[in-house]
């Protein structure tokens, strides 16, 4: 993505939407690290997390209906203020009063995922790989740096984090007096089922990616869920086991997303979809299988893992908007929203299978869950692979709404879909 200022109208609402997922995701990567410091029960914290993530992630869909329709900035703000719920996770007690904060934050993130990468998408009609991965790459660096600072934060507060609503107010203030480009939206005279019709065309390659999407996010929030468990009872540096190594984690597939980006434009997603597949299926196994790392070969460990890991939910969204570039929000609520409320039961799974052995139970846990990433090797060699530069289609603005223009899109996406 070439941009010639840092001040021209697309790279400032890039930034801003790139801060705002980074909020984002740091409220979603904090319950992991909380539960333990909590000392809740691992089966009741992953119970939890599946159902309150399956109960707002759903509603992606709803949220990428409405965005799609023209309301995107305000659900956008929206989403932010919801997720901002779980920073209260401090004050409340007993295991349900932690569901409902829970709750909140995923219909935070169910809102906000399909606003903000219907705005970044529309950037740019012919570099959506790179703008989309470099937005992703903010919600990275928030999640990898979520549990070290909420951690410190709690030390610094008499154990509290309240003071992270000073950045969130800022950010909120920062995007209702922003302007974002102008944007086309489906216009509201259009039904819905021809709304939905463009992504009917393309069902059968949006359904493999949904599957992978569901079976990738699941394998990453399971292993995130008991990654500080595991790296404690390997008796690893506390500051691996508080945080650390959940940065190192993650902060892999930051560095990585805007490269990749650049590959996917370049070379295809599919190419590389297919390589990353193979690499990180390698280093899963390596990591599990070596109980006596040193310090250093973890941390190099965890983030080449989570550089190539991290990175393959991006390229599935960018996939699906190059698919049906015209419907962003809600194609992104499909490979987001419709996914992640399945995928949320990665963690509930994680504490079920962990809880049948009696040793390394949580490195046999993941073990047997990433035997998901056969799926989705085969998902992706099924996936047509798509031209370098996709055919332009038409937009319909919102005050010019024909039923010819809709045939027009309709006809174009079935030529990219064969």
């Amino acid at each position: 993505m070439k941009i010639r200022s840092l001040f021209t109208p697309m790279a400032k609402s890039l930034m801003l939407l790139w801060v705002g997922h980074l909020f984002m995701d740091f409220c979603t990567g904090i319950w992991p690290i909380y539960k333990t410091v909590a000392k809740i029960d691992i089966a009741q914290a992953g119970l939890i997390a599946g159902i309150s993530g399956f109960s707002g992630e759903i509603l992606q869909i709803v949220f990428g209906y409405f965005c799609d329709r023209g309301y995107r900035k305000k659900i956008l703000i929206l989403g932010l203020i919801l997720a901002s719920s779980i920073l209260w996770i401090t004050f409340v007690k007993g295991i349900f009063n932690s569901f409902l904060v829970l709750l909140l934050l995923m219909l935070g993130s169910g809102s906000f995922h399909p606003a903000a990468t219907g705005i970044a998408g529309s950037l740019s009609q012919t570099h959506k790989g790179k703008i989309i991965l470099f937005f992703a790459s903010g919600g990275a660096i928030g999640l990898g740096i979520s549990q070290l600072v909420f951690t410190n934060l709690m030390e610094k507060f008499n154990g509290h984090a309240y003071i992270l609503f000073i950045p969130l107010l800022l950010i909120i203030f920062a995007i209702v007096y922003h302007q974002f480009p102008d944007q086309k939206f489906i216009g509201p005279s259009t039904s819905i089922k021809g709304f939905f019709e463009p992504i009917m065309h393309c069902r059968k390659p949006l359904l493999l990616l949904y599957l992978s999407q569901v079976s990738i996010q699941g394998l990453m929030l399971a292993f995130m869920f008991l990654l500080p468990d595991l790296l404690r009872d390997r008796s690893c540096h506390s500051w691996l086991c508080m945080g650390g190594g959940h940065l190192c984690f993650i902060l892999g597939s930051a560095l990585t997303m805007v490269p990749a980006g650049y590959l996917c434009d370049k070379y295809g997603q599919k190419s590389v979809m297919l390589v990353v597949l193979c690499c990180a299926t390698v280093l899963l196994y390596l990591f599990l299988a070596n109980h006596s790392l040193s310090v250093g070969l973890t941390i190099l460990l965890l983030s080449t893992l989570g550089a190539f890991l991290g990175i393959i939910n991006p390229i599935i969204v960018s996939w699906g908007n190059r698919l049906v570039p015209q419907n962003p929000s809600t194609v992104s609520a499909i490979l987001m929203g419709f996914a992640w409320c399945l995928s949320n039961f990665g963690p509930t799974s994680a504490g079920i299978i962990s809880g049948y052995f009696n040793e390394n139970a949580f490195v046999n846990a993941i073990a047997i869950l990433g035997l998901s990433l056969v799926l989705i090797f085969f998902c992706t060699l099924f996936m047509p692979q798509l031209a370098k530069e996709p055919a332009t289609l038409p937009t319909v603005p919102e005050e010019n709404n024909t039923t010819e223009t809709v045939k027009a899109a309709d006809l174009e996406i079935e030529k990219i879909d064969k």
